[in-house]
């Protein structure tokens, strides 16, 4: 990607994202941008400017008003089919930039169709892992209870990640492995779940006073 394209990108997604809070800050599309480079090493067919152009859009959503219920996905990629020509990306390359964007978060529970949504919502899920997935999910649950005292690790309850933030590895981050598209994201994210796991014995350890 030509070095002017790149740099307007990156001041778009700083812009919308100056206000972002908890695990959707700047530093989160940074590192996503970083893993879809790396990931595509291994993919000599992929767009690797289409690829890149959606890692830093596609959480600029979170920067604009939307409708209620409207998901950031959705929104982002809204602004994206706008931004396109002035990008010099258009037709069938733009729709393609705008699917991967739309079809990329957890939430939407959507499983992308191109290579290159694949290798962003892979991307975008490594992000989740390991020792950048706990501070990211520490920073996100600031507003909630970090765990359920009578039960930390839900043994005798149901899962409650919107209460409990120790709730969310279970909910969801040991689940993200399992939903990666390329091997190359799963080989890293066998490491980042060790991780999280061996995180995860040792705060068991320390709360019950070991």
């Amino acid at each position: 990607m030509p070095e002017t394209k790149r740099s307007k990108l990156r001041a778009i997604s700083q812009q919308y994202l100056v206000g972002a809070h908890g695990a959707h800050q700047f530093d989160h599309t940074l590192r996503v941008v970083a893993n879809v480079i790396l990931l595509a090493k291994s993919y000599p067919e992929v767009d690797l400017e289409l690829l890149e152009a959606a890692a830093w859009l596609h959480d600029v959503g979170r920067g604009i008003p939307r409708s209620k219920g409207q998901r950031h996905a959705t929104a982002s990629a809204k602004f994206t089919k706008l931004l396109g020509p002035e990008l010099g990306i258009t037709g069938t390359r733009l729709k393609l930039l705008c699917t991967a964007i739309a079809d990329h978060s957890f939430s939407s529970g959507k499983v992308p169709k191109s290579l290159e949504g694949k290798l962003l919502q892979d991307a975008d899920r490594l992000d989740a892992l390991g020792a950048i997935g706990i501070a990211r999910t520490f920073a996100e649950g600031y507003k909630r209870e970090m765990y359920n005292q009578e039960d930390p690790f839900a043994v005798s309850r149901t899962l409650n990640d919107s209460r409990f933030t120790l709730d969310h590895f279970s909910a969801k981050l040991l689940t993200l492995a399992s939903t990666l598209h390329t091997a190359e994201a799963k080989v890293i994210a066998q490491r980042r779940v060790r991780f999280l796991r061996t995180f995860l014995h040792e705060l068991r350890r320390e709360l019950a006073g070991e």
